[in-house]
């Protein structure tokens, strides 16, 4: 591992760590299995090396189970931290379990409710990972750990670049070939899969290095964003790079307007910049005379049938995880648009249930990045803001939403949200419960006496007449300085 001479004990070390961490976070502090999948995420391939071993294709299942154990056992609050998402996300996992059965009974296929059916492992990954939200939000409890888990998160992000990175440094990219793509160690989640997690975390990146105020630490943060910035050019992704510069867009909009000057740059020199592969792959898309190429084409092809599809029950689909087995178009699998997939196989109900959870997350990030005072904690909720847009984007050509390895950092980035939402509603409270914390107000405020937040003069006290109601209980609603 690493050069050391232990390339051939990687999965076994990865194993025991894994029980090792499993066992510290039901014993000891349940943040540990936290700390320990969360690198593992995007690094499907590397977690394959788990499965000859015991419940090792379980790691993501037992590292859950373990930190919810470990804050059941070590935490007097509730195992499920307050937030205004919990509801409409059981919500969800419910309506998509019973459109699950919908979809057997459409599909005249066997009833989901064994984990060897390939439609209820589909739907139990797709709900697993929604379910580190509320893992997240419920085993980290202060700021550093939120700096702890995203520390991890760039540690892993390096570790995935440099394999990518070795994967294509030998290939030629002066003309685009479709064998110039690779996923990397993103596995199932493609090509494009690769595309959108690079521009989702090399925009999370951007945003967050400009909260920052150690120099240090912005400028080690701004390295990790241009190695995401150097592999997501490489996967050759069109719809990767709107992507990050809708990305860049918002984050010009909302944060920091000079971001908008370097859009406007790179739209003007970006021809100069890339690699002529990434020229070809853009200007393909359309030819004059020829129209759109193969690929955007099949794309077309595909949400025009979908549509026939959808007009068949557009009220809740035709049951979750249905298209694949259909045989709709070709061989195709996927309605290469998450919104069509999601109208398809929910229907409406299930597409507005999905828009209005992404709406409640918009609202929690946008919430965290204005009201909170702490700069790590308003940069999270600006940064995961910027992110879930690259989101939004990159889903409009394909399906990346349902992939762990593609979207498993915004679930835990979400969850740290809600976390830190209520750490600042706290500190808040500490703080117009404590005025004392606040010396500098101190001379100010001699010769005053405190009442329902507002400083009376001593000398107009005896003047002052208070309510009946009030004169029972005069301390305890009374803070002198």
């Amino acid at each position: 591992m690493f050069h050391l001479g232990l390339a051939g004990y990687q999965p076994l070390i990865l194993y025991v760590g894994a029980i090792i961490a499993c066992v510290l976070s039901i014993a000891w502090k349940p943040q540990i299995a936290l700390y320990y999948v969360v690198p593992l995420l995007p690094m499907q391939t590397v977690r394959y090396w788990l499965h000859a071993y015991p419940l090792g294709e379980k790691l993501v299942d037992c590292a859950l189970l373990s930190v919810l154990i470990g804050v059941f056992l070590h935490t007097e609050r509730p195992i499920f931290a307050k937030s205004s998402l919990n509801k409409l996300l059981i919500c969800f996992f419910i309506f998509t379990y019973v459109s699950l059965w919908h979809g057997a009974i459409h599909l005249n296929a066997p009833l989901p409710y064994s984990i060897s059916d390939p439609r209820f492992s589909e739907w139990k990954n797709f709900v697993e990972m929604m379910l580190f939200f509320f893992v997240a939000a419920a085993a980290i409890r202060t700021p550093k750990q939120v700096a702890i888990i995203v520390g991890l998160m760039c540690l892993s992000v390096l570790m995935v670049n440099r394999s990518y990175h070795s994967t294509i440094s030998g290939r030629d990219f002066s003309q685009f070939s479709y064998a110039l793509r690779d996923a990397g160690p993103l596995g199932f989640a493609g090509e494009n899969g690769m595309a959108a997690f690079q521009a989702e975390f090399a925009i999370f990146l951007i945003v967050l290095a400009a909260f920052v105020k150690k120099w240090i630490w912005r400028a080690a943060i701004w390295c990790v964003a241009f190695t995401c910035i150097y592999s997501l050019l490489y996967t050759l992704s069109r719809g990767g790079y709107l992507g990050f510069l809708v990305g860049l867009l918002v984050l010009g909009l909302i944060k920091e307007r000079k971001f908008l000057l370097i859009l406007f740059a790179l739209l003007l020199t970006w021809q100069a910049i890339v690699p002529n592969a990434v020229r070809e792959r853009v200007f393909m898309t359309y030819n004059q005379g020829q129209g759109l190429d193969s690929s955007a084409q099949d794309r077309v092809s595909i949400w025009e049938d979908a549509m026939q599809v959808i007009q068949q029950d557009p009220v809740f689909g035709s049951g979750f995880n249905s298209y694949a087995y259909m045989g709709r178009v070709s061989d195709y699998k996927d309605t290469h648009n998450y919104y069509v997939k999601v109208l398809l196989e929910l229907g409406a109900v299930g597409l507005l249930l999905f828009l209005a959870m992404l709406g409640i997350c918009w609202k929690m990030t946008w919430r965290l990045f204005r009201n909170s005072k702490d700069s790590l904690l308003s940069g999270l909720g600006c940064a995961t803001f910027v992110m879930l847009c690259t989101a939004a984007i990159v889903n409009f050509f394909g399906d990346r939403w349902s992939y762990l390895q593609v979207n498993g950092f915004l679930w835990v980035l979400l969850g740290l949200v809600a976390r830190s939402m209520l750490l600042a509603q706290h500190d808040m409270a500490a703080g117009e419960s404590q005025p004392e914390s606040f010396p500098e107000a101190q001379p100010l405020l001699r010769g005053f006496r405190m009442r329902d937040n507002l400083a009376i003069p001593m000398d107009r006290q005896s003047k002052r007449k208070d309510p009946p109601s009030r004169d029972s209980y005069p301390k305890q609603r009374t803070t002198a300085f």
